[in-house]
């Protein structure tokens, strides 16, 4: 006589919950061999065992139940299975892919807070940087909602285009301008794209390689400006030779409930 395993036996045969067996029965890739008429209870035989060893097979493998029951249906068809397997792959591959950019974007910000910290906010140190090409933004008008908009739609044209949403902004400053005028004048915005990126070379930004004056603040970045005078007094105090212009580098900006807007950013200027 054949043996018949109720919905809970089943259950803690095969660590699957109650619920999910039902569910199973309700999309139709795991029915039971036998209901009883007066109680409505569900039975199974050992030939579910196999059913349920494919949908654990297949649900290792990241197989959606709609492609469990189509493999189900068509279980004698090797080019099938192999075509839903194939797919799969590239759909873990693209999962990888986009995993590992989300680990390297975690490990370039907790790189630079940490390095903010360490060095201290507000505080000056060197730091040698390795030549570095930015993607150069052309409307440089800050502060406006123009630019903010601007500047939207360009970020989601790298993200659509690049699969690429770890974006720095960063600015060219005036060296006379904050010096001489007392005026933050933005001669360039510019994008740090940390993502491989065919830019042409007119729309390239390059930043030198060698040692950079170096400052953090973490501030609203309408009050940057008192933080160009700290750089500018520092440079005179210790009679610093400095070539070029500065660059000003949004790491991270942030929101409170409040609407208090923070960035942390850094100043910089390469040493002659």
């Amino acid at each position: 006589m054949k043996k018949y395993f109720s919905i809970g036996e089943m259950s803690k045969l095969h660590n699957i919950s109650i619920e999910t067996l039902r569910h199973y029965d309700r999309v139709g890739i795991l029915k039971p061999e036998y209901i009883n008429e007066k109680t409505g209870y569900r039975y199974y035989s050992t030939q579910s065992f196999i059913t349920i060893d494919l949908i654990k097979k297949c649900k290792a493998i990241g197989l959606s139940l709609e492609e469990i029951k189509e493999i189900k249906n068509d279980y004698t068809s090797l080019d099938s299975i192999l075509n839903i397997i194939k797919n799969q792959k590239h759909i873990i591959d693209k999962k990888i892919v986009e995993l590992n950019n989300i680990k390297k974007s975690i490990q370039n910000l907790e790189s630079s807070i940490s390095e903010a910290l360490d060095v201290g906010i507000n505080k000056f140190f060197i730091k040698y940087n390795k030549e570095r090409k930015l993607k150069k933004y052309t409307y440089t008008r800050r502060y406006t909602e123009e630019f903010e908009i601007q500047l939207r739609k360009s970020l989601r044209e790298i993200e659509k285009e690049y699969n690429c949403s770890d974006v720095k902004i960063a600015f060219e400053t005036s060296y006379d301008g904050i010096v001489k005028q007392n005026e933050l004048i933005y001669t360039k915005a510019m994008l740090e794209l940390d993502c491989n990126v065919l830019i042409n070379e007119e729309d390239i930004v390059t930043l030198k390689e060698g040692n950079y004056l170096t400052f953090y603040f973490d501030d609203n970045f309408y009050d940057n400006k008192k933080y160009y005078h700290n750089v500018i007094e520092y440079i005179k105090n210790n009679n610093i030779d400095v070539i070029g212009e500065f660059y000003e580098i949004y790491e991270m900006t942030r929101v409170s409930s409040n609407g208090e807007v923070k960035s942390l950013a850094k100043i910089e200027i390469l040493l002659k």
